[in-house]
């Protein structure tokens, strides 16, 4: 097992093709799984349920599910996107908008009314021939006591996500979030197709396998420690004598 620090370093997004013929073994499954099933979650609520799907005619039927982007997501998307390395590098924050199609990042084309195959996708374009779906599901209906809009069940979502998702990279095991398969107009489908009850939620989608291609890293980049980190009020930002008691 790699070191935690080793993982947390090399976790990534995998966004290329997986090889559809390897699949995911029943043991690193379970070993993906019991991280998740370890994950804190406010008052021990554990309340997400995983649906892993692996059978190539279920996968097929998935793919075949449209969704269409929203004028919120281009927008934000937009936002966050740097349109070259050096950009990248400056701001510290944020992505490369290269695996984006190139209307998505032209918001002087921007017209969702047209219904332009750009902007509408079948799910197969973001399977990508992974062998495995991990669809993390949540009761919308339940709440951490006294969270106002489940905030903290949300966190414990996000912390059974990061469990796996740290649990495949020690593994070997790409991964990639897929927030499509939630809300939208394909979650509809998704439900049907799945069985998921009405009083559940997709949460998110997991895609796992391994990759065809060598993954390239490209730029990564994090702010320092010194620009988030406030010492003992907000605006405090000298770390110079952190060791030193005040």
């Amino acid at each position: 097992m790699t070191d935690i620090t080793g993982v947390l370093h090399s976790r990534h997004s995998a966004r290329i093709p997986f090889d559809p013929a390897r699949p995911i073994t029943p043991h690193d499954l379970e070993m993906i799984l019991d991280a998740a099933r370890w994950a804190p979650t406010p008052h021990n609520m554990q309340n997400f349920e995983i649906i892993a799907v692996d059978d190539p005619d279920v996968l097929e039927a998935v793919g075949e599910v449209s969704t269409t982007v929203s004028a919120e997501f281009l927008r934000e998307n937009y936002a966050q996107v740097s349109s070259s390395e050096e950009e990248l590098a400056r701001r510290r924050v944020g992505i490369m908008g290269t695996g984006f199609p190139r209307a998505w990042l032209d918001p002087a084309s921007w017209d969702l009314s047209s219904r332009d195959p750009e902007y509408t996708r079948k799910l197969r374009d973001s399977l990508l021939g992974c062998p495995m779906l991990l669809v993390v599901l949540y009761d919308a209906g339940r709440r951490a006591p006294a969270s106002e809009g489940d905030a903290l069940g949300l966190i414990g979502l996000g912390c059974v996500l990061e469990n796996m998702w740290l649990g495949a990279e020690a593994l070997g095991i790409g991964l990639q979030v897929l927030a499509s398969l939630a809300g939208g107009d394909a979650e509809p489908t998704l439900a049907k197709l799945l069985s998921i009850p009405e009083h559940m939620r997709v949460a998110f989608g997991c895609r796992l396998g391994y990759p065809l291609v060598t993954h390239s890293a490209g730029l990564r980049v994090r702010r320092d420690v010194g620009a988030f980190t406030h010492r003992n009020a907000y605006g405090h930002t000298d770390l110079s004598d952190w060791s030193t008691t005040p």
